[in-house]
């Protein structure tokens, strides 16, 4: 009897045993389903990220950014477009696009306002990095024909025209819009190969105009017009005169973006308000680009004059792009010939625009000119 019992008791063990392995097992297994369960779902936690952007405060075509981070546009888009995303939003300030370049090619920018010039060494980037690859999203500052872009030489100079510098030793950041600038106008009066051309920084180049130590620097805004304002440097020549369209862009890490195609349209739709934003309030935007780039109002205002906030990609926009891949290849910049049919995407653009109610431009109003009064 006790035996039987005993029998008894062991096999009640044994079932009470098994009952709570497989009460854990579900208790595991639905732990597993909340976790992996799509944000939204009412079982789900919030998805949570940090996007990493990247601006550039020394050049005045790509302070869209400041509009969007002073007015925190890129948060308002984000809970439109994806409410169940807790994005944190950070902001990296750089001097140069080449640091930014270099930061997202490590994965710690996520989005950065570039130049033109390194636009396209991000695409090169993008096609010789092993772990990398980019894409070109949108426009943001551009300055017809040149504009916001100048030749400077010190205050009093005896040197009256480009022709004048027959000799001479000019600085400018070698690669850059200025740089592609200053050889065209050089090479209009034949002196390419007769002055000396260095390498020195937009910050660089303005102390040695101030301290007559070059006889011209070739830059892009708000430096020509801060050097007139504080009287250490005079324009010898107007980026107009290249007839060269001066042109600032939005790129992005492209495998983040095809993951994170929400962030992405709610980036660019924070990119068209700000857009829209200067147009509209040229005065409040002229102080939140002094809060924001500690540069002085009238320099500031200067710029929102100057600037068309455009992000539409143009016909006319690749081939400008095009002529600076053949400049950059030209001075030995380019380690691979970069392809803008496959660097450059404005479907995350459309998308944006018509999640808003916007129509983009058609194929026809791409093929011509700017269209005046548009932004994208």
């Amino acid at each position: 009897m006790s035996n039987r019992i005993r029998t008894v008791s062991l096999l009640l063990v044994l079932v009470l045993t098994s009952v709570l392995l497989q009460a854990c097992g579900a208790s595991g297994s639905t732990s597993e389903t909340a976790s992996s369960s799509p944000a939204g779902s009412s079982a789900a936690q919030a998805e949570e990220a940090t996007v990493t952007i990247g601006y550039q405060s020394p050049t005045a075509q790509t302070w869209g950014a400041l509009i969007i981070k002073n007015k925190k546009l890129f948060e308002k888009h984000l809970k439109e477009v994806a409410p169940d995303s807790r994005v944190k939003v950070e902001w990296f300030d750089a001097p140069a696009g080449s640091v930014l370049n270099n930061n997202m090619n490590g994965g710690k920018i996520q989005i950065s306002f570039l130049g033109d010039m390194p636009s396209l060494l991000n695409g090169v980037l993008g096609i010789t990095q092993p772990n990398y690859h980019s894409v070109f999203l949108a426009f943001d500052g551009k300055g017809v024909q040149g504009r916001n872009q100048a030749i400077l030489v010190p205050k009093g100079s005896d040197i009256k025209a480009i022709a004048d510098l027959k000799g001479k030793t000019i600085s400018t950041p070698i690669g850059s819009s200025a740089h592609r600038m200053l050889l065209d106008s050089l090479r209009k009066e034949g002196l390419v190969d007769q002055v000396t051309v260095v390498d020195q920084s937009v910050t660089v180049g303005m102390q040695s105009i101030e301290q007559n130590k070059i006889a011209a620097h070739s830059t892009w805004e708000p430096y020509p017009t801060l050097m007139q304002q504080k009287g250490i440097g005079t324009v010898l020549q107007f980026g107009e005169a290249t007839q060269i369209d001066y042109l600032a862009g939005v790129v992005a890490n492209l495998d983040w973006a095809k993951a994170n195609k929400a962030y992405v349209i709610a980036f660019l739709r924070a990119l068209n308000e700000a857009h829209e934003f200067a147009r509209n309030n040229p005065e409040e935007t002229a102080k939140i680009f002094e809060e924001e780039s500690k540069f002085p109002h009238e320099v500031c205002v200067k710029m929102v004059q100057n600037i068309r906030f455009n992000a539409a990609v143009y016909k006319k926009d690749l081939n400008t792009l095009n002529g600076s891949i053949e400049f950059l290849s030209s001075i030995g910049k380019l380690q691979k010939k970069l392809d803008l049919n496959a660097f450059v995407d404005d479907s995350y653009l459309r998308e944006a625009i018509q999640s808003t109610g916007g129509t983009y431009l058609t194929d026809a109003e791409l093929q011509g000119d700017w269209i005046q009064g548009k932004v994208y």
